[in-house]
């Protein structure tokens, strides 16, 4: 009886067949592919570009808190699509995406080492804000592993001091622009990605 009922449960069609999660995987790697050949060329990345490869980050590496449940619910669960079930986007193994993408950005920046050209204008935005936020991001993971089994009582006072420092950089760059200061701050210019690069170390250790 269990047989005949599973034989007559319509089974859940994926879009273009593909298992859950591919068509953000092929988004994702387009975009990460294109931001990348664009700087090794040389060229300026536009700042929708730069908006998307952040998005497509935050979704691959932002902390995600799970609460636990039994096999047999989750099992339940993502036959009802109540729980997507996302482990392997376009048959490939579990995190290989996420290595992917570290990895092209790794090779980017050994190229653009290798070609003198890593101070260069165009390479700068992309390096510093990707690598900001992947430090952050292991910064996070090693600080979680310190105080795993621990109690926790709250925020610690370097959380309270790293939000400080994020909180008054923003807050500088933003008045910089407001008030149009930049002749007034030493530097300004190479100091533009500073807080950008704060924040997303911020975003990414959370």
């Amino acid at each position: 009886m269990p047989y005949q009922l599973l034989l007559m449960a319509p089974r859940t069609r994926r879009v273009l067949g593909l298992p859950a999660g591919s068509i953000r995987a092929l988004l994702t790697l387009m975009t990460v592919g294109f931001i990348i050949v664009q700087t090794a060329r040389g060229r300026r990345i536009s700042l929708l570009w730069f908006e998307s490869l952040i998005i497509v980050l935050a979704h691959y590496f932002a902390h995600r808190r799970f609460v636990a449940l039994s096999p047999a619910l989750i099992q339940k669960l993502t036959a009802e699509d109540l729980l997507e079930d996302e482990p392997h986007p376009l048959f490939l193994p579990r995190h290989s995406l996420r290595t992917v993408i570290v990895l092209a950005f790794v090779a980017l920046a050994i190229y653009l080492g290798c070609e003198g050209r890593l101070r260069d204008p165009v390479g700068i935005p992309v390096l510093v804000s990707v690598g900001s936020y992947f430090l952050g991001i292991g910064f996070g993971a090693i600080a979680t592993r310190f105080v795993k089994g621990k109690p926790v009582k709250g925020a610690s006072w370097f959380d309270d001091l790293k939000a400080i420092i994020t909180l008054l950089a923003v807050a500088l760059a933003i008045a910089v622009q407001l008030f149009n200061w930049q002749d007034v701050i030493p530097y300004s210019d190479k100091l533009e990605a500073l807080p950008l690069a704060l924040m997303l170390f911020y975003f990414g250790s959370r």
